[in-house]
């Protein structure tokens, strides 16, 4: 499988809004919810879809996935189908994955540290996607409540998958990611021991406290 490729799109943001820590005794875990604002050039975007896939909004066999660690997990793929040709701004190009059924809200399987993301919420102002997400943390043993020192370093990823579908064979070939454009820049710099791309907005868990989450604590690689 080949590996993909990332690149930084000109005009993509993530913009910290708003965030809070909280515990949660009777379902022993601790969770997060954070506001956060995710900008996008439209025309820088048609530009380098298009240098990667031409005609990338015009065919409905061309795909997308969004791609937001720490934020939300979109399951599946969205075809541009009845859309292609008539993506004009952001609000019509987000308009493509914001609905909560395509996300999960179901707890990680497996390991000592389990996750849960909820189902997020979008709100288009000003031009600019608003998710308000949730993701909540528990231990698998079952014995102990999770501490605030169990927390991993949290990053934040605002990233489209662009997928290219097969115009011969539209529905015997699943579309292949082409390039994943984000608010980061390519290279890769290493953070309490991982691997972030340069840019990359993220939190120390450990570090946190009960309560707001506060701009200072949004950190960036």
């Amino acid at each position: 499988m080949a590996e993909r490729e990332y690149r930084k799109l000109q005009g993509m943001e993530l913009e910290f809004v708003s965030g809070r820590l909280e515990e949660n005794p009777a379902g022993r875990s601790i969770g997060y919810t954070v506001t956060f604002d995710m900008s996008l050039d439209f025309t820088h975007f048609v530009q380098m879809a298009n240098l990667y896939i031409p005609g990338y909004l015009s065919s409905p066999v061309n795909a997308i996935r969004p791609e937001l660690d720490g934020l939300a997990y979109h399951y599946d793929i969205n075809y541009l189908s009845d859309a292609a040709g008539n993506i004009g701004d952001n609000a019509a190009l987000f308009d493509l994955f914001i609905h909560p059924d395509f996300y999960m809200d179901e707890w990680s399987s497996g390991g000592g540290l389990e996750q849960r993301y909820s189902k997020p919420q979008f709100e288009v102002i000003n031009g600019k996607l608003r998710i308000n997400a949730r993701m909540d943390y528990r231990l698998a043993d079952e014995a102990r409540q999770i501490e605030i020192s169990d927390l991993p370093v949290i990053p934040f990823q605002w990233a489209l998958n662009l997928l290219k579908g097969d115009e011969v064979q539209p529905s015997d070939v699943a579309p292949e990611t082409i390039v994943v454009l984000m608010y980061c820049h390519e290279d890769l710099v290493e953070v309490e021991g991982r691997q972030m791309f340069k840019g990359m907005r993220y939190i120390k868990g450990p570090q946190l406290r009960f309560g707001d989450i506060l701009p200072g604590q949004i950190l960036t690689a």
